[in-house]
């Protein structure tokens, strides 16, 4: 019987050194390689906070979709698991707002800020075009937790607890449809984005008391691995997602 003859420690340490040596060149051969998004066959995955994906899901893959005809895609909704991921090169791409807390090695930019209202059924009884703290915190809430690590000053809970308050919550859902029957079924409120109110137009949207500025909008930015950012494949996907999230602003 004929064995293969195992290499040695010493060659094996010549191998891994090897891809080291070769690992920023290939990288600088990709930065400067004919990119054609027209004729890109490979695949591009996308992670996004998940009430993103629901509020602008569908434009986003049109967009890109458009912009990438050839391609195929992955659309995932940031969890646990999604920053080791991103920093494994897992995903290509992630869009997430300020409540998100991520790495120096994810390299993100704005795409869009939105100002955040207080989401309620119509004709509510307590709910006007000007509204204060009294009148607010006496209200029941439905929360949206953060999908995974956030920044706690942009809390519903913190915020509600630098004005003296101690919000009382009705209801905690990842889910938008759910979160809006409870709104359409009792007195609660919701604070929530433009792009929210947008997709449920079976509720109103009314002003928030004064807020702590951190507080008084969402602020989305989409970002990729900081060895990517001179990548063509990476800053056209950019582009592409930067003009798709244009907000049309309602009125409050």
């Amino acid at each position: 019987m004929i064995t293969g003859i195992e290499p040695s420690p010493m060659a094996l340490r010549l191998a891994e050194e090897f891809d080291n040596i070769l690992a920023p060149i290939e990288k600088v051969l990709l930065e400067f390689e004919d990119f054609s998004a027209d004729s890109y066959t490979g695949q591009i995955a996308i992670v996004t906070d998940p009430y993103l994906m629901d509020e602008q899901g569908q434009r986003l893959l049109q967009s890109c979709h458009q912009a990438f005809p050839k391609a195929s895609f992955t659309f995932s909704s940031w969890n646990g698991y999604s920053h080791d991921e991103m920093l494994e090169g897992i995903h290509d791409y992630c869009i997430l707002d300020q409540e998100t807390e991520l790495s120096k090695d994810i390299y993100m930019r704005p795409l869009f800020t939105e100002k955040r209202v207080i989401l309620a059924r119509k004709n509510h009884t307590l709910l006007g075009d000007e509204n204060d703290w009294q009148t607010v915190s006496t209200l029941p809430i439905v929360s949206l937790p953060a999908p995974a690590s956030y920044n706690p000053q942009c809390t519903v809970e913190s915020e509600y607890q630098r004005m003296g308050y101690q919000p009382h919550v009705l209801l905690k859902s990842y889910n938008l449809r759910v979160a809006c029957q409870m709104l359409l079924e009792t007195d609660a409120i919701m604070y929530a984005s433009q792009g929210t109110a947008r997709l449920m137009p079976e509720l109103a949207s009314f002003p928030m008391p004064q807020v702590n500025r951190e507080f008084s909008h969402f602020v989305v930015s989409g970002g990729f691995l900081q060895t990517y950012r001179n990548h063509p494949l990476h800053q056209h996907l950019h582009r592409v997602i930067q003009n798709t999230f244009q907000p049309t602003p309602i009125s409050v």
